[in-house]
């Protein structure tokens, strides 16, 4: 049953792509389907194939290596008390998880440095151009986001911004908000997986899927909500980008690290600001408003006390249960799920991975939910994000500044869109093997 509720998913957020274009008639379908097939391929590919489902444990496992290494720098400087999760202390976020930004901020710079992660990028980016009859430097982008954040990405094709058609500027920033960096990736498999390498392995090869998958899924809804009709500026074939000019290694180490350390300090400040007005609401809508017309034990009792009363997360899963249940989720678990959907995109998916990882542990959630949850909430599709999307690449290109913001609204619905999409795809082809 859950595979046919993904599948009908699916079929809507394409016609919700199809119902809200600027132009029906110019939505290219043979890269609509390519990019359905490219996400099909994928999750093909890891989940039946022996050598490549392998071959994606190996780099899981290697990326659950590299958080030891943070580990390692973390308890150097803070103790093995506060910065192991096996530590007397137990598990504390700041010790745990900001650390790991930090290590990856720089280890990102180092391999930008050296053209390795370049290199990687190209190869994504000519088999989405090839595929799906994109331009050099918009695949560039979208491919660099498998890799990089929001605002980090676009800097390989600075020089190529200014002159870029609105459709471009669409999927560019569609890409940004449909991804995770690998910093912010990293920090959630440590705190999904525990203390546990295993579990570790197994969400970091959920996230790095769900990464490369999010790719072709951004692209296909960015070209349906507002497909290219511009000409093509000549010089947009060849894959050219920006190499960065950090000096030296030990320049780019240096600035990788301060880049680590601002992305930690702002990711804990917000989960201070968000947490603490959100038991603020929460308190008001619990003892003030859910008091009104026993509005408190009705919910109660039709939730068979998994909430306490009204509340913000009660409030986002009645508004986003169905769909919930149309990327494949079961009814019954509709509500804990639609709650995630609706903090990651009103708040933030950091915010809303802390309460996967409560959910998880106190049980509430099936197998199948949880990965259908880690799967969906995998993007920076949020209202906050738009801002850092539109200010970041909007320093790069003045003169895009107007476009930029004007489609920030659309580009957050396809960001959207393709995050479920992607959740659709993973529950019928992964987790059904």
């Amino acid at each position: 049953m859950s595979v046919f509720q993904s599948l009908f998913g699916m079929t809507c957020l394409l016609a919700l792509g199809y119902a809200f274009s600027a132009d029906r008639r110019a939505i290219s379908w043979r890269l609509v389907g390519f990019g359905v097939l490219l996400q099909v391929v994928l999750c093909l590919l890891v989940s039946h194939v022996p050598a490549v489902k392998e071959g994606f444990r190996s780099v899981s496992m290697s990326f659950v290596t590299l958080l030891s290494f943070a580990r390692e720098g973390s308890k150097f400087v803070f103790g093995e008390d506060l910065a192991s999760p096996n530590g007397k202390l137990g598990f504390i976020f700041v010790f745990n998880v900001l650390p790991i930004v930090i290590f990856f901020s720089a280890f990102t710079a180092l391999l930008y440095h050296f053209g390795i992660l370049q290199k990687i990028v190209v190869v994504f980016a000519w088999v989405m151009k090839r595929t799906m009859r994109l331009t050099g430097p918009e695949s560039l982008a979208v491919a660099g986001n498998i890799f990089l954040g929001q605002t980090e990405a676009p800097l390989l094709v600075k020089p190529f911004i200014k002159n870029m058609s609105r459709s471009e500027l669409m999927t560019m920033m569609t890409g940004g908000l449909a991804h995770l960096s690998g910093s912010v990736l990293a920090a959630y498999v440590t705190f999904l997986g525990g203390a546990d390498p295993e579990q570790q392995a197994r969400f970091a090869s959920y996230l790095l899927l769900s990464s490369v998958m999010n790719a072709p899924a951004a692209i296909l809804f960015a070209k349906m909500l507002l497909p290219q009709t511009e000409i093509d500026p000549k010089g947009k074939e060849k894959f050219e980008y920006d190499h960065g000019h950090h000096g030296n290694f030990i320049n780019a180490i240096v600035q990788g690290t301060i880049d680590g350390v601002r992305l930690a300090v702002i990711i804990a400040a917000i989960l201070v600001a968000f947490v603490s007005l959100i038991a603020m609401f929460n308190h008001l809508l619990l003892h003030v408003v859910g008091n009104w017309w026993g509005i408190n034990e009705l919910i109660r009792s039709s939730t068979n006390g998994a909430f306490d009363g009204l509340s913000m997360q009660y409030i986002f899963g009645q508004g986003f249960r169905v769909i919930a249940w149309a990327i494949g989720v079961d009814w019954k678990e509709t509500l804990h799920v639609g709650s995630l959907l609706g903090q990651k995109i009103v708040i933030n998916e950091f915010v809303a991975y802390l309460d996967l990882t409560r959910m998880q542990a106190a049980g509430l959630l099936s197998e199948r939910a949880i990965v259908i949850s880690t799967f969906a909430l995998a993007s920076f599709a949020n209202f906050s994000s738009v801002g850092i999307c539109v200010a970041g690449i909007g320093s790069m290109a003045p003169n895009q500044q107007g476009n930029l913001a004007a489609i920030g609204m659309r580009a957050l619905f396809a960001a959207i869109l393709a995050g479920l999409c992607t959740a659709c795809v993973a529950n019928i082809f992964l987790y059904s093997n």
